[in-house]
């Protein structure tokens, strides 16, 4: 055996020694840049054309060989004109950004592993998102919302970063104990932590301004048919008797002087919004009512559709003299290319506003491809 290992020693040594080939250098045809390309563009044709560079023959894989390979691809960073362009330098739109479709925008949120289906929410899934508050007392009794439903999840992380593997080896499984054991490093299916989505970018605005402004935590499930998606009210909660004196604020049922307005928005304390996208699952009533006294009043807001459909009926106290947010969640689904009205009761007054959805309307700020009726 030492003699065998004594060969393949000297074996070895001498192939290393042996002359190796030198690599041959042509003129190679790749495609170039006219003119400076910003990162994060769409290349077009008249963008680039044929160049050529010396380089070895083995590295021409490394580079685009046709302008029209790279016609609709995405500029990975700053690329100069004249600059040879490599492949790393231009991806598919969607390798770049997760989604080819340019009117979606991407935002991840965090989540608890048990509120995410076990763990399990996967690229590609469809899921509902929701923001929930947690019991603390008299003054908060808990508060679950749906933020935004049939939402496309395009990545799944865990907390450090790193893509979930949703199963582990069976050979882990026995050296750890199962999924949820600790099998050995580089085979442990860690959970998910954290979620990247594509939406139109007013859910994205609800999603940012229900955990990050408002302080919801995510509950995230798989959604449903559309038609199936049920509004969610305030969970009832039982509040013990107090044992001290508390200073309950009068209720203002009948106002000396009352003025007041309501219109509709994608968010909460939004722009005034007219014509929403078919798409849409909820929108938000924006009341301004000036009155005197100032204190907490009992007010309803109804939302009907053509031939006086009911769509939505809620009972609500406005809490002071001012502007206040009414999240408006339909008791089915609103229904595309139709008109609704909304009616505000308050004081013995009545006020209305209509607006719409409408298949080609373009939300405030958001960049879809025609215009809305918003303010």
């Amino acid at each position: 055996m030492l003699l065998l290992a004594v060969i393949l020693a000297i074996a070895v040594v001498l192939v290393n020694r042996r002359p190796r080939p030198k690599e041959t250098i042509n003129l190679v045809p790749v495609v170039i840049a006219r003119q400076d390309i910003e990162p994060y563009s769409i290349i077009s044709s008249d963008q680039v054309t044929l160049g050529s560079i010396k380089i070895p023959v083995t590295l021409a894989k490394d580079y685009y060989e046709q302008p029209q390979e790279l016609a609709g691809l995405m500029t990975t960073h700053f690329i100069k004109a004249g600059q040879q362009i490599g492949r790393e330098d231009a991806k598919p739109i969607e390798k770049v950004r997760y989604v080819e479709d340019m009117h979606l925008e991407i935002v991840s949120f965090p989540a608890v592993f048990s509120e995410m289906v076990a763990g399990q929410v996967q690229p590609g899934h469809k899921v509902n998102i929701y923001g929930y508050r947690t019991e603390s007392g008299l003054g908060n009794p808990g508060e679950l919302i749906l933020i935004a439903s049939n939402v496309w999840v395009v990545d799944v992380r865990t907390a450090s970063g790193e893509m979930v593997k949703p199963e582990a080896t069976e050979e882990a499984k026995q050296e750890g104990g199962g999924l949820f054991g600790v099998p050995g490093v580089g085979t442990v299916a860690q959970p998910a932590s954290v979620v990247t989505v594509a939406a139109r970018p007013d859910v994205v605005q609800d999603i940012i301004q229900a955990f990050g402004a408002k302080g919801y935590s995510a509950w995230v499930t798989l959604a449903p048919s559309p038609e199936n998606i049920t509004p969610v009210a305030i969970m009832p909660t039982v509040q013990e008797t107090p044992t001290m004196t508390v200073s309950i604020p009068t209720v203002v049922q009948t106002p000396t002087s009352l003025v007041g307005a309501i219109y509709m928005s994608n968010r909460d304390g939004g722009p005034k919004v007219d014509t929403f996208p078919n798409n849409t699952s909820v929108v938000w009533a924006i009341v301004n009512l000036q009155y005197s006294p100032s204190g907490p009043m009992p007010i309803r807001i109804d939302v009907h559709g053509p031939n006086e459909t009911p769509v939505f009926e809620g009972d609500f106290t406005h809490p002071k003299s001012g502007q206040e947010s009414y999240l408006i969640v339909p008791t089915s689904v609103f229904i595309p290319d139709t008109m609704y009205t909304t009616t505000l009761y308050a004081g013995g007054k009545t006020f209305s506003v209509k607006w719409e959805l409408r298949g080609d309307a373009r939300l405030p700020g958001t960049g879809e491809d025609s215009a809305s009726g918003g303010e």
